[in-house]
């Protein structure tokens, strides 16, 4: 494989569009297959949601976050058929369930399901609350966004920043009220770039403990098997490599903040950053701790050529390893050797020297 370390991160809600998907489904029976097993596993026909139904249908919950995850998994599965092994994972919000099926711990069906069952719940909890979400993208840090909302919350409505993306961007949920008293104190006293957003962004806080509990219920159901590559969680910007470890940040992540902040610097050890999904939001999060790192956006077949020379060097180290097996044999052979990653290695790519407060004798 490639001496370059890979890092692949998926997508949550967001970015979105109608027709994603559209050429991956008309070429590839594998992603012919995942529509027909979604569809089978709820009552959404996802070829006329993905292809030809509305911006309002594909950004609602139910629909669309089960859409970006159908998305992802069919661009993964190719790349992974075609030789990919990333050295790190990781997917923004709802974007780690995708993440999750990359490391191989959790099937398709069974990812799906516990995300079917979450956007429910979580579309189902909203419908008589006045929660909504709040994006500031600069100017403040994390101590004084945590005061403000503070300041601004009461003993009845609250707010607490639900995701921290950068150093200085954040998506704040809770009450209405509340964040229209944080957003007008942002533009009359700090930013103009302040607006609400919609609570399908997600509300990872207290005020979904109820969820929590209601998806405790349904996790017996699944199987979390070990994992193949190691996944930089949401809820703490570590990495995993056991299926306990994955299955609790998983559940965590749904009432605690994201912290991709720290997902990011999970990534200082990797080469190349593949942005798999739509939007290229996460690679210009990216792009302002690592500059100089090579980047790619997958969404489209098109899209493929631009990695094509990892997957070519790929293929070129297993032609030179054949002996007497087949070239087909020999390729199998050793995709089937690449599978699981050696997760110990995942130390030595991202080791500092600051990790280290004394030298080995």
């Amino acid at each position: 494989m490639s001496t370059k370390r890979i890092g692949i991160v998926f997508p949550g809600y967001g970015q979105q569009y109608i027709g994603m998907c559209k050429d991956l489904y008309d070429h590839h029976r594998i992603v012919q297959e995942f529509f027909e097993q979604a569809s089978a596993s709820c009552d959404i026909n996802f070829v006329k949601l993905l292809f030809a139904s509305s911006d309002e249908e594909i950004f609602s919950i139910r629909n669309g976050y089960l859409a970006i995850f159908l998305f992802e998994v069919s661009l993964y599965e190719i790349l992974y058929k075609q030789g990919l092994r990333p050295d790190f994972v990781a997917g923004y919000g709802i974007g780690e369930y995708a993440a999750a099926y990359a490391t191989r711990s959790l099937s398709f069906v069974d990812s799906f399901y516990i995300l079917n069952k979450y956007s429910q719940f979580y579309y189902e909890f909203i419908q008589d609350k006045s929660y909504d979400c709040l994006r500031i993208v600069r100017e403040f840090t994390l101590e004084d966004i945590e005061k403000l909302c503070e300041k601004k919350s009461t003993k009845t409505k609250v707010a607490y920043v639900s995701a921290q993306n950068t150093q200085h961007a954040f998506y704040i949920a809770g009450h209405i009220d509340v964040l229209e008293k944080v957003q007008e104190h942002c533009i009359k006293n700090v930013i103009r770039k302040v607006r609400i957003i919609g609570p399908e962004y997600g509300m990872q806080s207290n005020l979904v403990d109820q969820i929590v509990e209601q998806l405790k219920l349904y996790y017996h159901k699944i199987k979390f098997a070990p994992l193949q590559v190691p996944l930089i969680t949401n809820v703490d910007g570590v990495y995993v490599t056991t299926p306990d470890a994955l299955e609790s940040s998983i559940m965590r992540k749904i009432n605690h903040r994201i912290e991709w902040h720290e997902v990011i610097q999970g990534f200082q050890g990797c080469d190349i950053i593949m942005s798999i999904g739509p939007g290229d939001q996460l690679i210009e999060w990216f792009k302002e701790v690592y500059p100089d790192k090579e980047y790619y956006q997958v969404q489209t077949l098109k899209d493929f050529q631009g990695i094509s020379q990892y997957l070519k060097e790929s293929e070129l180290e297993i032609q030179a390893n054949t002996s007497t097996d087949t070239m087909q044999q020999s390729v199998e052979k050793n995709l089937e050797q690449s599978k699981f990653k050696n997760l110990y290695e995942a130390d030595l790519i991202n080791e500092k020297s600051s990790d280290f407060d004394i030298e080995d004798d």
